[in-house]
């Protein structure tokens, strides 16, 4: 893997063709654009979408049902856990959907969905609100702001914090970094709850008392199963009734929020095509996971249901392919794992523990786009 460290922003004027030109508009421009072009419809609520919430809800609640009441063999208890988990992870990311006002218009009402949806991760919406919907659309890979990221090696290097969680990651090139998908996501809300939005001045507008009240009693629905599973169907169901579920559930969703921005170089300007990437998987996953994978495009229209995702899409590939970065889903979290995860530099990924370890992102991008 080529390790050039040529400025990002030289490589992408280079592409640079004529000023009239998609290619060559700034982010502003390309929105302006791609809203013209596409049918209105592309960005009109999408409210028949929260129906989905019914079928999804009902098959968590009848798998653990089943689990219990019938206490199925092993293997039958194995698939409908697996079933169970997807589910989670599906209403997961219906819920990003809605509450960024995408689905319903009412708060209350996304709030409400979201806290159905996000209890499995022991996730608030208040805090998903201000955290995601907030701090991360407006400070995209941006140096440290980023609740998402894994920062910069000066912060690496000031903040033990950093360098813990930095160890677990892919790329780390440590074994706790097998286990990540597992486990990060319901882990790092955590962080974000009772370290981040403690200390970093960019949650000054949470509620925190309100996020930690909903957090509790997601614990507490928790443990409440857990202890209702117990008394029926014994200790050995908790394995299939709540830890594969979680764990499944986990690992879908960062399947695809790690390949979001990891590999992204860092920017000033809030630019989707430089910082964020998409990934291309199967027609029929995509319909599962309601067009997750379509990740630069949500950040380009972050209020358009992910339903029309696929216009944005087609429109990128054909007017700026060259800048739009979306690998298969299989080489994007190959990749994770060869790519160190903290930057040198705006452009330059680069192992702390070996600084001879560093990865230019211009020359990832051209490699996932290979």
């Amino acid at each position: 893997m080529s390790t050039s460290t040529a400025p990002i922003d030289e490589q992408v004027q280079q592409r640079v063709e004529l000023e009239d030109e998609p290619c060559g508009l700034d982010e502003q421009e390309l929105r302006s654009r791609i809203r013209a072009d596409l049918p209105r419809d592309t960005f009109d609520r999408q409210p028949q979408r929260a129906l989905w919430f019914v079928p999804l809800v009902a098959t968590t609640v009848g798998g653990i049902v089943v689990l219990l009441t019938v206490q199925p063999a092993w293997w039958v208890s194995l698939m409908i856990a697996l079933v169970v988990g997807e589910s989670f992870a599906a209403t997961g990311f219906l819920a990003h959907e809605t509450m960024h006002g995408a689905v319903v218009r009412s708060t209350k009402l996304q709030n409400l969905l979201g806290y159905v949806a996000f209890m499995p991760f022991l996730v608030s919406p208040t805090l998903w609100r201000v955290w995601h919907n907030q701090i991360h659309h407006a400070k995209t890979n941006a140096g440290n702001a980023d609740p998402d990221s894994f920062g910069t090696l000066a912060r690496y290097k000031r903040m033990p914090s950093t360098r813990y969680v930095a160890r677990l990651a892919p790329g780390s090139r440590r074994w706790p970094s097998a286990f990540f998908f597992a486990y990060w996501f319901t882990f790092h809300a955590q962080v974000v709850l009772w370290i981040q939005a403690k200390y970093l001045r960019t949650f000054a507008r949470l509620d925190r008392r309100r996020a930690i009240l909903e957090s509790i009693l997601a614990a507490v629905a928790w443990l409440v199963v857990g202890a209702v599973t117990v008394s029926v169907a014994g200790w050995a169901s908790l394995l299939y009734v709540m830890v594969i579920p979680c764990i499944v559930g986990n690992a879908v969703v960062m399947g695809y929020i790690a390949t979001n921005h990891f590999m992204r170089p860092q920017t000033k300007e809030n630019n989707p095509l430089e910082n964020s990437m998409s990934v291309t998987t199967l027609s029929v996953v995509d319909h599962l996971h309601f067009n997750f994978s379509h990740h630069v495009e949500h950040h380009m229209f972050p209020r358009m249901s992910a339903k029309h995702a696929p216009r944005v899409r087609a429109w990128l590939i054909e007017h700026v392919g060259d800048r739009y970065v979306s690998p298969s889903h299989a080489k994007a979290l190959a990749y994770l794992y060869k790519t160190p995860r903290v930057y040198l530099d705006s452009h330059t990924l680069v192992d702390p523990d070996d600084l001879d370890h560093r990865i230019d992102t211009a020359d990832l991008a051209a490699e996932l786009l290979a």
